[in-house]
């Protein structure tokens, strides 16, 4: 009976002529429902849906399908005859345009497609720079695999994997200064300091360090997101420190040694954040000192004390394992991270949205993919050259 009334609904929700109350009934009777059952309401419903638009790749459909068909139970697994995947997908990802209407508890109507002009495609490369001491700018993609040049007594290489290294070759008489520069509408970068630390760089960042560390602290500045993995200093007594800069902004974070932990600290976005997954943190801001454990996160805002909660981590840093990863997300905060990742600028013809999403997506996705999906929540679209207009 179940099966039968939500395949009513999806025919309403689809024809947009369902009720919000019926679309709350939808999500409730979803939830209910086993994997078979699931795929089969599915599969009808895509007959339903079948819209150019909302087309996606076997990549894209595969991991929205997981996403959604396993946000309760995650070892279950969905097979699906490989014609039938990106059908079956585009279904799921009007699931996903439902669970908007879940977390925001507003009715929504039913959207023209979005306006585009031109597609705009995921990063495909790598476009970061280093500048050096002497300010000379290098293409860190200038050299497939090996050295990109010598900075001081330390080799700076460029492996096939496309990952830079810095290699100590002696002693260095004097401290020199290297800029790495992701920016925005590259894939993430990452970078290995000489004292072994690794680092990985999102798209709209950069990381100012020394090319060989000397003295009682290791001392980097970063701006926008970065993930670190920092290695242990040989004596154990050596603290790694960093500067976290905005136009907005200047606080520091000291971490014990061998440590993991994520920055966020954009320009514009509205707090800094620093998500601890391994060791020991402190974060200092203004006159405030907190020092946070394993899976905490502490947010701050000029004038604003630090505030701790609990994120999940992996979604935290999602964006390092190639994905855009929500929960009860604002569509204003999505809109700032696909406006780095696609290298757009994003305008709001009214005010913002206070819709949300929650959800995962590839970030190989093009940038019309990504809004087919937003757009199932009450939010329109114009695109047209690399300006997006949110219309309402």
């Amino acid at each position: 009976m179940s099966i039968d009334r939500i395949t009513a609904l999806l025919e309403k929700l689809t024809s947009g002529t369902c009720t919000w109350q019926e679309k709350k009934e939808l999500f409730s009777l979803i939830d209910q429902v086993d994997d078979p059952q699931l795929k089969a309401v599915l599969e009808t419903a895509w007959l339903q849906y079948n819209q150019p638009i909302h087309n996606l790749s076997d990549t894209t459909s595969r991991v929205i399908l997981d996403n959604i068909l396993q946000r309760n139970q995650p070892t279950r697994v969905l097979f699906i005859r490989k014609w039938r995947v990106a059908a079956v997908a585009a279904a799921a990802a009007l699931f996903i345009g439902i669970s908007i209407y879940k977390f925001t508890g507003t009715p929504t109507t039913t959207q023209a497609p979005v306006a585009i002009a031109s597609n705009i495609k995921a990063p495909a490369t790598h476009k970061a720079t280093i500048t050096l001491s002497n300010g000379q700018l290098v293409p860190a993609d200038s050299i497939t695999n090996g050295q990109l040049v010598m900075q001081g007594q330390t080799k700076v290489v460029r492996l096939a994997s496309g990952e830079i290294v810095y290699q100590p070759q002696g002693q260095h008489n004097e401290v020199l200064f290297n800029t790495l520069t992701n920016p925005k509408g590259s894939q993430v970068t990452s970078i290995t300091l000489s004292d072994g630390s690794h680092v990985w760089l999102n798209a709209g960042s950069s990381l100012t360090y020394p090319v060989a560390f000397s003295g009682r602290e290791r001392r980097i500045t970063v701006t926008g997101e970065a993930y670190f993995e920092v290695a242990s200093a040989g004596d154990h007594t050596i603290p790694f420190l960093v500067n976290i800069k905005t136009n907005q902004r200047d606080s520091s974070l000291v971490t014990v040694l061998g440590t993991h932990f994520n920055i966020k600290a954009y320009e514009d976005e509205p707090d800094t954040r620093v998500t601890l997954l391994q060791g020991s943190v402190q974060v200092d801001h203004q006159r405030q000192g907190i020092r946070i454990v394993p899976g905490q996160q502490a947010a701050y805002a000029m004038g604003q004390p630090i505030n701790i909660s609990t994120p999940a981590t992996d979604q935290v840093v999602a964006w390092k394992e190639g994905l855009f990863a929500y929960q009860s997300s604002s569509i204003a905060q999505v809109l700032r991270d696909a406006a780095r990742w696609y290298d757009i600028e994003v305008v709001y013809a009214g005010k913002v949205p206070g819709d949300t999403f929650t959800g995962s997506i590839p970030r190989t996705a093009t940038l019309t993919e990504l809004l087919s999906i937003l757009q199932m929540s009450r939010v329109r679209f114009r695109l047209e050259n690399r300006q997006l207009t949110v219309l309402d």
